[in-house]
This record gives C-alpha cells, sequence and structure tokens, in this order.
C-alpha cells in the first residue's frame, strides 16, 4: 500500500483513508456489493504459504476462534495481500454475516475497515460503525492485528469482527487478545531465526498489557543488538525500530550482557539515564564468544564466561564464610531482612545473586548513584511502586519480590525516607502480606557507624538489619590456594594446574581488592599463558583492558583499583561499556568508581 503516513492518529488515519477511497481508488460509499471474493482453488496455496510464515502457529487461531465464538464474534485471517483464508465462528465457516472466504479486504477493494487499516497502517486498528467508508459495513465492529515476522515484515492481519453496538470496549478488548496472539506467533519465529543469538526479554512494570507478552530483543556476542520485535523500540524509548538495529546492548538498556546472564531466570530492572524503567530476563543463556582479536585459537573462552557462583563456591577456604553464607541463606528465605558488609571484592554481590537467582522479580538499586535530583526522586518512587505490586504468574498465587539497595551506606536522605516508608506500610498493612519484599542491604562500610555519624537514619537501619553479616576479607581466609584454584576452573573451563610458587605468592600477597583483585590477576595471567598451567602470578597488576597487549601493563606494589580502572578505559579508548565488561563490573559500577576516585575523560 503506497500513501500511508504510518502511526497517524486514528481519527486522521480514518480520514486519510476515506480520502484514498474517493479520490485514489475512485471506490462508491453506497456499493452494493463492494467486497470482491475469489474462487476457493485460490484460497488453499494463500493458506498453505501464510501458514509457512507464521511456523505453524494454528493452535493460538483455534483458541481465538473459540473466545470469539463464545462473544458472538468472527475471528478472521488475511494474507498480506488481504486476502481472507480462514474464517471461524458460531456456525459456518465460509460465511458469516457475508463475510466469507476468500474476500479482499484490501483497502483498495474494501475501503475502510479494521483488517484494511491493520495492514496499511501497520498497527492495531479497529473500526467501528460508520467510520466503515461502504454503507453495507456500517453495522459491524472490526478490529485487526497484523502479523509479522521475526524481521517485522507484514506477513498477514487477524481480526474479530462482530456486530456493533456502539460499546468502544468491544475493540479494546479484541485488540488485547488480538495483540496477545500477534505477539506470540512473532515471537515463535524471533526465538527460531535468532536462536543462535541471546535472546532478552524487556517490559516496562506495571504498563504491560494485560495479556500481551514482553517484546524480544537479540543481542550477538560481541553484545550488539541484532533484531528486536514490533514494539521494542517504543518500550527503550526511540523513534524506530530500525534506531535498536546496530548499538550496543548496554548503551540502550543501561546494563550488559553478562550481568544479566549472572542471573538467569530472574528478573532485573534498571533504568538508563532519564529513560524508564525497565524489566529485562534473558530467554536464552548468553552464548560464549567465538574469538577475540589479538589471541590465537588456544585462547580458552571459558575466560570470559560469566561466573555462576554456588553458595559453596563462595564458602571455599573460609569456615568463617561458609557459617556466613549458611545465616544469610536461612534469613533470605525466611524473609528477614539482610544487611551484609565488607571491603570491595569480598563477595557482596556474588552473594547477593546466588541468594537471589531463583527469585521472580528482583529490583536493584545502586543508592551510591543516587543524588538528589527530580529524576532521581521520581526513579525512587517508582521502585517502591513497582514493590507495592503483586507478581501473579499465570497459575498459582502471588510471588514474593526482591528488593537490593547496593551500596546502602551511601545512600541519600530522600531515598532513606521512601524505602523507610515502604518498610513501614509492609510491616504495618494488612492487605500487603500476601506481596511480600525481601530487603537485602549491601555496604562498603558500616550501617551502624553510618548511623553513629548521622548519615543513616536509625530506624530504618533497624528495619534492614534483621541480620547483618560482613564478609571476611580475602588475607583471612585459611586456604587460598584452594580458592585460586577453584576461581581458575570457572574463568579457564577446565582445571588449571597451579605452580608452588604461584600457591606461595598468592599466600604472601594482602589482596586488598579481595576476591576480585584475585579474580583479575589470575585472569590475566590465563591470557598470557596456555590457560593451563600458571607457574607464577605477578600479585598487584591490574588486569588490562587492552586484549592485544597484554604485557604493557604498569605494576603497583599494591592493589590499586583506581589505576585499574583508569587503565581498562585508555585501553578500551574511553568506552565505558568495554571497560565494565573486562573487569567484571557493572556500567553503574564504573561510573561510580569514576566519580569515587575522580577519573574524568579527557577533552
Amino acid at each position: 500500500m503506497s500513501g500511508t503516513n504510518h502511526q497517524l492518529p486514528t481519527a486522521r488515519a480514518i480520514n486519510s483513508s476515506w480520502h484514498r477511497c474517493e479520490h485514489v481508488y475512485n471506490l462508491k460509499r453506497d456499493a452494493g456489493h463492494p467486497i470482491l471474493r475469489l474462487q476457493s482453488s485460490e484460497i488453499a496455496p494463500r493458506l498453505e504459504a501464510l501458514v509457512t510464515e507464521v511456523g505453524g502457529r494454528q493452535g493460538i487461531f483455534r483458541k481465538l476462534a473459540r473466545l470469539a465464538a463464545a462473544a458472538g464474534h468472527c475471528l478472521v485471517v488475511t494474507d498480506k495481500d488481504g486476502i481472507l483464508v480462514r474464517l471461524e465462528c458460531d456456525g459456518d465457516e465460509v460465511d458469516w454475516n457475508g463475510i466469507a472466504l476468500g474476500s479482499v479486504w484490501d483497502e483498495r477493494v474494501a475501503g475502510t475497515s479494521g483488517v484494511s487499516m491493520a495492514l496499511s497502517e501497520g498497527r492495531e486498528f479497529t473500526v467501528r460503525g460508520k467510520e466503515h467508508f461502504y454503507a453495507k459495513l456500517r453495522h459491524f465492529s472490526c478490529t485487526g492485528v497484523p502479523l509479522r515476522n521475526a524481521s517485522n515484515e507484514v506477513i498477514g492481519a487477524v481480526g474479530l469482527t462482530s456486530i456493533d453496538q456502539g460499546n468502544p470496549g468491544t475493540g479494546l478488548f479484541a485488540r488485547q487478545l488480538l495483540s496477545a496472539a500477534a505477539s506470540r506467533v512473532q515471537q515463535t519465529l524471533f526465538e527460531r531465526d535468532f536462536s543462535d543469538a541471546t535472546i532478552v526479554s524487556v517490559a516496562v512494570p506495571g504498563q504491560r498489557e494485560l495479556v500481551k507478552d514482553a517484546e524480544l530483543v537479540a543481542v550477538d556476542d560481541a553484545g550488539y543488538i541484532l533484531s528486536a520485535t514490533s514494539s521494542a523500540h517504543e518500550v527503550s524509548g526511540l523513534h524506530a525500530r530500525e534506531n535498536l538495529v546496530g548499538l550496543a546492548f548496554d548503551t540502550v538498556f543501561g546494563t550488559d550482557l553478562p550481568s544479566l546472564d549472572r542471573v538467569p531466570g530472574r528478573v532485573m530492572s534498571v533504568r538508563k539515564d532519564r529513560g524508564p524503567l525497565l524489566d529485562l530476563w534473558v530467554r536464552t543463556p548468553l552464548q560464549a564468544p567465538r574469538a577475540f582479536p589479538g589471541f590465537s585459537d588456544r585462547t580458552p573462552t571459558g575466560i570470559w564466561r560469566g561466573l555462576q557462583t554456588s553458595m559453596a563456591e563462595l564458602a571455599v577456604g573460609s569456615g568463617t564464610m561458609a557459617e556466613i553464607c549458611k545465616q544469610a541463606k536461612a534469613s533470605f528465605e525466611n524473609g528477614i531482612p539482610l544487611v551484609i558488609e565488607g571491603e570491595t571484592g569480598t563477595g557482596k554481590s556474588a552473594l547477593v545473586s546466588t541468594l537471589i537467582r531463583d527469585a521472580h522479580h528482583a529490583l536493584t538499586v545502586d543508592c551510591a548513584a543516587l543524588s538528589d535530583t527530580a529524576d532521581d526522586r521520581d526513579y525512587i518512587r517508582s521502585v517502591v511502586d513497582q514493590c507495592r505490586l503483586p507478581v501473579v504468574p499465570e497459575s498459582g498465587p502471588a510471588q514474593s519480590k526482591v528488593l537490593v539497595l547496593d551500596n546502602a551506606d551511601e545512600m541519600p536522605a530522600f531515598a532513606q525516607a521512601e524505602i523507610r516508608k515502604l518498610v513501614d506500610d509492609m510491616e504495618g498493612n494488612p492487605s500487603l502480606e500476601c506481596v511480600p519484599v525481601k530487603l537485602i542491604a549491601t555496604g562498603r562500610s558500616s550501617l551502624r557507624q553510618a548511623v553513629a555519624r548521622g548519615s543513616f537514619r536509625e530506624d530504618l537501619y533497624y528495619m534492614l538489619a534483621g541480620l547483618s553479616v560482613e564478609l571476611p576479607p580475602l588475607r583471612n581466609r585459611e586456604a587460598l590456594g584452594l580458592l585460586a584454584a577453584v576461581l581458575a576452573r570457572k574463568l579457564a573451563g577446565h582445571d588449571v594446574d597451579i605452580a608452588k610458587p604461584a600457591i606461595d605468592a598468592i599466600h604472601a600477597h594482602r589482596w586488598d581488592g579481595n576476591v576480585r583483585e584475585l579474580r583479575h590477576a589470575l585472569q590475566q595471567v590465563l591470557l598470557q599463558g596456555d590457560g593451563k598451567r600458571i607457574d607464577r602470578i605477578d600479585v598487584g597488576a591490574p588486569m588490562h583492558a587492552d586484549l592485544a597487549r597484554p604485557r604493557n601493563l604498569r605494576k603497583y606494589g599494591v592493589f590499586d583499583e583506581g589505576a585499574m580502572i583508569l587503565e581498562a578505559l585508555r585501553a578500551t579508548n574511553w568506552n565505558v561499556s568495554k571497560a565494565a565488561r573486562h573487569l567484571g563490573m557493572g556500567r553503574a559500577t564504573i561510573h561510580r568508581k569514576m566519580k569515587a576516585f575522580q577519573i574524568s575523560r579527557p577533552t
């Protein structure tokens, strides 16, 4: 269809259609038999072609047909040319009130109708009563939704037609059902065509359609968007779907794939800059990278896998850590608020990820990144609102949510007030008992000391600290060699032989950066060597993010996190996303640490 302005408001779009019908197609409103009809021999191949294009998803249409028939509606399915190839209703499946198989619903023939507008506008559309161009159709209410393939090309339309009773709610209900069916069809095709990519679901919390699923985004191994379903660009705040393709996923959504992949099956709520709060979750496992420039094929790709940390692995080499993990797990499972404190790199984030791995819905707030601005105030209010909404799965009762307050010791006063009110409401409002919110707060410094300094509310502290634990620094663990072996195996994807000189160096070092520093040191030596044996280890040397020049490293006597971050940023030409991926940190953490270490991009 040519000459159509897509996404016009409904009234303008209908007026434009009427104008085309009269002045371009020369149609007559009072035509006695306005709808053309193809022969049955012409319908069968078109139906077969459409069924092939939609991947044989006939079950969805059958379910819709049963619902439509029960409500006195008629289900119609057309191909991309507007030819009606399937009709189902209560009774005759060949003709319903003059609507018949083989009918041509192209706008150039059938004028303005729900199906023709869905095809020409490329979106869901309802045409009621006198909005139809032909007088013969004015006793109908017709809703159409385009069917799209994985590449977002329109391959047909599905519609619900009923006798117009003057109730606008009929069209709304029809759009909900049809949009759900069309979305399911496209998602099936999308998952089939992009089976080799990582597929991420994206939805706006609390604003999702009643029955429509989330939008999907396919991402390649390098973190770039390959394609997206029909409305993903709208959810992400862009004007056109094409604007998504080729962009880095973390640039658009504010988090990277490794961060999502470390918490499989869990919903992560994120917000990028001033954009909307979004729910993200990985539908397919993150693919292992195929190759990295600057390294030979012998480089073990497992080095770059996200570390799926288990509770047992967190406690390797430390009886104290094992007992802390046990207490934290019991506290979390029983809904007791939990405070996790410890030096940077001791494993706070890993413990949180392990605890909430099976949670249906979790929201994480980086309190250190908040400032007292209108945007951040709105953000915290939106987080609190999300905590109040129940999570209702397809079957079963409402499920609990998890609210993680990362770097709670740096939470500004306005956020403390909002969180305190949320907890107070949960404790005092019986109506919220069926929607429990589990609370976890983390901090690099003591919340008790923050209370003593007057920077943290005492009442909120006691609300959050049902159990308070402090993770021991790495230098206090008894069996660092065992921990190093476990980390090396996780990084390389296979057992790694660690020689005694390397073990001695590990035990002798202070590890101010704790597990993170040890992991970076092991990662660097694995990349420099053959990935199978570690003969020696240069402790205190930060990992260089420029993988093509691993030997050109500055040496530091102690772990210097600021220098490490600066090196990573310089080596990636100040690409924060790449630096974050190489350092195993999130983008928000990188930005926060840049601010803390007063690191700014050179002009």
